[in-house]
């Protein structure tokens, strides 16, 4: 038997000032479908709306100040999944 791709997914629910984000973690050694013109990393509101972190030519003002405010909370966020990225363990849950 020989190993000849792995794909790692987590997705996380954190809660932040009142609001749910989902934050979906995805990576492969090999190419896969789910990684075309994406980060390994995206994260979704409530309303299931990606949160936009990117700036395009000929945004307004207003949007680049929403963007560069969603940037800071997208490095917040991921920095705490990364941090949390081990914690899962399902034979706690199932004990408790």
């Amino acid at each position: 038997m020989e190993i000849e791709q792995s794909t790692l997914q987590r997705t996380f629910v954190i809660k932040h000032r009142g609001k749910n984000y989902y934050v979906n973690y995805l990576n492969s050694d090999g190419q896969i479908l789910g990684l075309i013109n994406r980060n390994n990393w995206e994260i979704f509101n409530e309303n299931s709306e990606e949160l936009q972190i990117y700036i395009f030519k000929g945004q307004s003002k207003k949007d680049v100040e929403k963007i560069k405010k969603n940037v800071k909370l997208f490095d917040k966020l991921v920095g705490y999944c990364i941090k949390h990225f081990n914690d899962y363990n399902p034979i706690k849950q199932i004990n408790s």
